[in-house]
C-alpha cells in the first residue's frame, strides 16, 4: 500500500501561514544554501499529491503554470473553481476516495497543505509519515497545522536535521 505523506513547513507556533493565508511566511527565510530541505527525495517518491481547496486556491493566485505537471493532483474541496485542467476534484467522501487512492498501484502521495484535511486524516489514520519543516518565525495567530484534531496517534522520530538559516526539520512514522 502505497505511503500518505505529509510535507509541510510550520512556524515555530504551529502554523501553516498567517491568519489571512499566501507565503509569505516561506519567503521570509534565507536560503542562501538553496537546499531543498528533501523536497526533491519527497517528489521523486510521489506521483499523487491531494491537497486542500484554499492550498489549491492560494497557489492557483500566484501567476504560474501548476508546478506538478508529471503527478496526479486531487483537490478536496466543495468549491469548483477548476483552474487546471490536470486537477481533479474530490467534492464527497473524501475520506473514502484517498483511502481508494492509497490501496492504487504507485508511488507515495504527498499531502500538501489543508489543516482541516489534514485533521480529518490523521482521526482516520490515514496519514503514515509527517515530515514537517519548522521554520524560526513565531506568528502568534493564523491558520493551524492541525485545526480541531479529535484524534489520538503515537508517532516515532526517524529522522531529524537541522540547517544553517535554522530551519529543523523532522520526520515521524505513525506506529
Amino acid at each position: 500500500m502505497r505511503e500518505l505523506v505529509l510535507y509541510t513547513t510550520v512556524s515555530l507556533d504551529g502554523y501553516l501561514a498567517p491568519i489571512y493565508g499566501g507565503f509569505d511566511m516561506l519567503i521570509t527565510i534565507s536560503n542562501t544554501e538553496r537546499e531543498d530541505y528533501g523536497k526533491n527525495v519527497i517528489f521523486d517518491s510521489i506521483d499523487t499529491i491531494i491537497m486542500g481547496g484554499n492550498t489549491y486556491y492560494e497557489l492557483s493566485c500566484i501567476d504560474v503554470e501548476m508546478p506538478f505537471k508529471d503527478k496526479k493532483i486531487y483537490v478536496v474541496s466543495q468549491k469548483s473553481l477548476e483552474l487546471h485542467k490536470e486537477v481533479r476534484f474530490i467534492k464527497e467522501n473524501a475520506i473514502n476516495e484517498i483511502k481508494k487512492l492509497k490501496e492504487l498501484d504507485g508511488k507515495n502521495i504527498w499531502l500538501l497543505g489543508g489543516g482541516i484535511l489534514t485533521a480529518s486524516l490523521l482521526e482516520q489514520k490515514l496519514i503514515d509519515k509527517l515530515i514537517i519543516n519548522y521554520l524560526p518565525v513565531m506568528l502568534g495567530d493564523g491558520i493551524p497545522l492541525f485545526p480541531k484534531y479529535k484524534g489520538e496517534s503515537q508517532w516515532k522520530l526517524i529522522n531529524n536535521q537541522s540547517f544553517e538559516n535554522g530551519i529543523l526539520q523532522a520526520e515521524y512514522q505513525l506506529v
